[in-house]
């Protein structure tokens, strides 16, 4: 469906409301998250805090007094099945946004699908940089972190352990490389002195980490920067550890593998010697928000050690709520120039999207992964890293 097209429907649907029609139609948000397969452990989490937005956006009025409804679906963690899907939604479901994604190459393709049909993306968690570089368009919105961010914060724990030499893994997609460039550039600007020893590669979805440890073990570096994510981190982990890896090496990890999702799985398995980031935790409230969002994500999840990325769907959704309520309308053009340069208070602290780069200034909570006793790892002491790129 195109621009045009979409806006002709708008025009249309506000004649039939100036004309008696008695409610506004429903809003059609199109989410795509991985809910199953390796992805789940992510998209699952990820589709409630989804699910928990809307339901507080419709009992609070909805989006300019009309319904919001959302049409799911399944992105497997596969950038084809993702974009096939995303049209879909789009030419058959009638969705009037797209939002979510979770790896990269995911992210990427739902956004070409989003310039090719004129609707708007919110890419809640994909951080490659081409998204809001290279690649940006004016129907694209990420309110996550990126890449250059994550890497200049890794530069800056490189530098406070005073590390000299340091080698890199990465997964080889666009998330891995981008990242790689991001910590090269860091290290330039925190740790000059810094030597990079050895850049190792493992395939997307890779299980098999043997060769790699093995090279790694055989190097010089004190510390080994990584993107390892999910199951990746947690494959590498329980084959490196019988070696002694982390007794060896400091282990500076994105990913957000400081998550409860992947701590709290781990439990007892979860290595010494790491340090890694998170956008949200469960037991550390930044701001007086995150106490009740806690609660009633607590109360949905059966649990009170919720996962984290529930707060980064929610977050997408909520923006664009503020944005259309702000633009007053759901026409793509007015919901485009409303989310640049929107505010939104989070459960983690204010939000803004650069208007420009259309980039939101999400910074992130690291710091290293202790055994206080739960059976499980905690991040201790947390500290948050701003989304700037520091001097």
């Amino acid at each position: 469906m195109t621009p045009v097209t979409r806006t002709s429907l708008a025009v249309a649907t506000a004649a039939l409301l100036g004309a008696g029609m008695a409610q506004a139609a429903d809003v059609k948000v199109g989410v795509l998250y991985p809910i199953t397969g390796g992805g789940a452990v992510y998209g699952v989490p990820a589709m409630e805090g989804h699910r928990m937005a809307v339901e507080e956006i419709n009992a609070a009025g909805g989006i300019n007094g009309a319904k919001v409804v959302s049409v799911e679906r399944d992105s497997k963690l596969n950038p084809a099945e993702a974009a096939a899907a995303a049209k879909e939604m789009i030419t058959k479901d009638g969705v009037n946004v797209l939002m979510g994604g979770l790896s990269s190459a995911v992210g990427l393709a739902i956004s070409e699908v989003a310039k090719q049909e004129g609707v708007i993306y919110i890419a809640t968690i994909p951080k490659t940089i081409q998204m809001t570089t290279s690649k940006l368009h004016s129907h694209v919105f990420r309110t996550a972190s990126h890449t250059d961010f994550e890497g200049d914060a890794i530069a800056q724990i490189v530098k406070k352990l005073g590390a000299n030499k340091v080698c890199d893994i990465q997964l080889d997609y666009a998330y891995g490389h981008d990242l790689a460039a991001g910590i090269e550039r860091g290290l330039t600007r925190h740790a000059p002195g810094a030597e990079k020893v050895l850049d190792l590669r493992a395939k997307l979805g890779a299980t098999d980490y043997n060769v790699l440890i093995t090279q790694l073990l055989g190097s010089d570096c004190e510390v080994v920067t990584s993107g390892l994510w999910g199951s990746h981190f947690v494959n590498f982990a329980q084959q490196a550890k019988p070696f002694g890896f982390f007794d060896q090496k400091t282990y500076i990890s994105g990913g957000e593998i400081a998550s409860h999702e992947i701590a709290g799985k781990m439990g007892a398995d979860y290595p010494n010697n790491v340090w890694s980031n998170t956008y949200e935790l469960w037991y550390d409230d930044p701001v007086p928000m995150h106490k009740e969002f806690h609660a009633k994500l607590s109360e949905r999840m059966g649990t009170k050690e919720t996962a984290m990325w529930p707060v980064l769907a929610w977050t997408g959704m909520k923006f664009y709520a503020a944005a259309a309520n702000k633009a007053g309308s759901i026409e793509d053009t007015k919901v485009i120039e409303a989310l640049r340069g929107l505010s939104i208070e989070t459960p983690v602290g204010k939000r803004t999207i650069d208007p420009k780069t259309h980039q939101a200034d999400t910074g992130q909570f690291w710091g290293p992964m202790v055994d206080k006793g739960a059976g499980y790892r905690v991040m201790n002491p947390v500290t948050y890293i701003p989304a700037k790129i520091a001097e």
